[in-house]
């Protein structure tokens, strides 16, 4: 075996495993960026759905004590007055709607049953404690309460506050009820996620009886739950399907539509009680960081050619142009001299390195021995 070829192309083997074993490692370093990268949007869609309910819960509570404590509605609610309670509400409540994505607004007497709605003036005098335990709870502590719930109308955010008369006694209670869907349609303005939030069928089916027929029918129908409503809904008919939608709890996961991937954050959604009553799905594509992630596949594999190849040619040249050619040279003159022809003279030592040089001094000496 001689070491002109096994030596270099050991060495060159040495450092391509070396190349590919740090190529690896980037590789695996940059999948693990993206995972996490992954795991913070999932993150922030959950803090961002988390963050823009409370806000909207505030504002539900906030715009019914603002309400509640108008005068002249106050006065007319305490009096039981229907007619001027609703002369003095209708007004204001349309620029609400059209403003603040207002979707419900009724009035309650103790312990629950409802007095006037707003919205529907015509339908009152059911008692909705049975199913309603937010506002049972209202008039039973005379504290403002809000969250989730469920009503005839349908689903919405709600801000409940007790009514009291002159002498500090329970008059009754009134809510304010805002749309779910303009929160999925904030987040998809303000980061881009596309949403759906989906209600249990039986539930709707039981309690929001004046919603559309359309809403609570098959082509809305996954699994046992309905979509009630979403920003893009032939995506959410793809991205959440009757497997995907019945959690628990908070779920993740990725899925790819037409060609795009998305991050599917799956978020329960429970009412005043405790009780889930919903999910709310977000989305949004990771096809950028796909293509970053692939972008990063490349110029690391181009690099590990690259490395691969200037490391042979410099391996080439150190060991065969530094090492073994002038070895070679030196090794033919010591031959020659151990057969008594020591008429070669060393090669010129300052072309070598500092080893063969005082190799080639060496030979230098016994040559000029020689008789």
């Amino acid at each position: 075996m001689k070491f002109r070829r096994s030596g270099p192309g050991l060495l060159i083997v040495a450092s391509t495993l070396t190349v590919v074993a740090i190529t690896l490692v980037a590789l695996l370093m940059t999948s693990r960026l993206a995972e996490t990268a992954h795991t913070g949007d999932y993150d922030l869609m959950r803090r961002a759905f988390s963050g823009t309910l409370k806000s909207m819960s505030d504002e539900a509570s906030s715009d019914a004590e603002i309400f509640a404590n108008i005068p002249s509605v106050r006065a007319a609610f305490i009096e039981r007055d229907r007619a001027k309670l609703l002369g003095q509400c209708e007004r204001a409540y349309k620029l609400l709607e059209e403003k603040y994505a207002i979707d419900q607004a009724q009035f309650h007497t103790p312990p629950g049953v409802s007095f006037l709605r707003v919205q529907s003036p015509q339908k009152f005098g059911d008692d909705q404690t049975s199913y309603r335990p937010m506002l049972a709870e209202v008039h039973h502590e005379k504290g403002l309460r809000k969250g989730v719930d469920i009503t005839r109308a349908g689903p919405a955010i709600f801000g409940i506050v007790p009514i009291l008369d002159d002498a500090g006694n329970l008059a009754g209670s009134f809510e304010v009820g805002l749309e779910l869907g303009p929160i999925l349609d904030d987040m998809k303005a303000q980061f881009g996620f596309e949403g759906a939030v989906f209600f249990q069928e039986k539930q709707l089916q039981e309690i929001a009886t004046d919603l559309p027929g359309d809403v609570v029918s098959p082509k809305n129908r996954v699994g046992r739950y309905t979509r009630f409503h979403s920003t893009h809904p032939q995506l959410a008919t793809a991205l959440v399907t009757d497997r995907d939608v019945d959690v628990q709890t908070a779920t993740s996961y990725e899925r790819t539509v037409g060609g795009v991937p998305y991050g599917v954050q799956l978020i329960p959604l429970y009412n005043y009680a405790n009780k889930q009553i919903g999910v709310v799905a977000l989305a949004t594509s990771f096809e950028e960081d796909k293509r970053l992630a692939r972008r990063a596949l490349v110029w690391q594999l181009l690099a590990a050619v690259f490395a691969v190849i200037a490391m042979a040619g410099v391996i080439l040249v150190v060991i065969r142009g530094v090492l073994v050619s002038p070895l070679a040279s030196i090794t033919e003159r010591v031959v020659a001299l151990a057969a008594g022809d020591g008429s070669r003279p060393a090669p010129p030592a300052d072309d070598y390195c500092e080893e063969l040089e005082t190799l080639a001094k060496a030979y230098e000496r016994l040559r000029q021995r020689q008789p």
